[in-house]
Formats: C-alpha cells, structure tokens, sequence
C-alpha cells in the first residue's frame, strides 16, 4: 500500500470512527425518547441516524475499495493481514479495533431499542384488544384466599361497561 492510499485509509478510519461515536450518541438519545414516549424526537432521531449510517456505509465501501487495492479480501483476516504487512499498520489496526469495538456497542444498543420499541407496541396493541373488548387471552385474578385463578370470562367487556 503506498503512502497515499495508507493516509487515505486513516483518515477514512477515523471518520468511520467519529461517525460511530455520534451513531451511539443517537441510540441512546432513541432510547431515551422511546422510554419517554416522545415521538417528535424520536422521529428527529432516527431522520438523523439514518444520515449517519449512510455515510458509514460511504466510508466503508472507501475502506474496502483501498484494502482490496492492496491486494486483501476486505474481512478481519485480510485487514488483519494487510496491517501486518505494513511498517505502522499497528497504527491502522488500533484504528480499526476502535472502529469495531464502537460498531458492537452501536449494535448493542440498537437491538435494545428494537427491544423497547416492541415492548411499547406489545403494549398499546394489547391496549387497544381490551377497549375493542376483544379477548386477550385468560387473564388470572385471585380469590379472597390470594389465589391466582384463571379470568371470569362471563363478564361484561370494558366497551360494555
């Protein structure tokens, strides 16, 4: 790799690596709008996400497009190779590992999200069975003992009350 493409290839790391570090910024103020039911900001939030991702995306085809210039596949063992061969490439790796580290926390914390973002639905959707007066299934309730018990079904439903 000549001198050219190895700066472009740092620069290009650490712009990966900026634009990780703000996508994690972004997942945990998701998670705070969701908690908070905010859907304006939560709305903004994720406009502003899917900016970040694109121009990760753009920097990632960058990096692969200049590994593969070099002669490597573009997966961990091929960067890993490439960095070995290189006199600084200890430089490029830490760069790299930092890059990696970041996306896993992005992950981390967008399945988190997916997690709550269900939640929120499995609520409101089972919200809206009981004011429709649909079943939602056998519901326990206790006796005067304390005993859990399986619902009265024979009542009358919320939307009749």
């Amino acid at each position: 790799m000549n001198a050219d493409a190895h700066h472009k290839l740092q620069r290009s790391l650490e712009t990966s690596i900026r634009l990780a570090h703000q996508l994690e910024e972004s997942l945990l103020k998701e998670t705070r709008a969701v908690e908070a039911r905010q859907p304006d900001t939560l709305q903004d939030v994720v406009t502003g996400k899917q900016t970040l991702l694109h121009e990760l995306e753009t920097e990632t085809r960058n990096q692969q497009g200049l590994v593969e210039a070099a002669g490597e596949a573009f997966s961990p063992e091929g960067v890993a190779r490439l960095f070995s061969k290189m006199d600084d490439g200890v430089v490029l790796n830490d760069l790299w590992q930092a890059l990696r580290q970041s996306i896993e926390r992005c992950d981390t914390l967008n399945q988190g999200n997916a997690r709550l973002i269900d939640r929120d639905r499995q609520r409101v959707e089972l919200s809206m069975q009981i004011l429709r007066g649909e079943e939602t299934g056998p519901a326990a309730t206790y006796d005067p003992y304390g005993r859990a018990r399986p619902g009265n079904h024979g009542g009358r439903q919320i939307t009749q009350a």
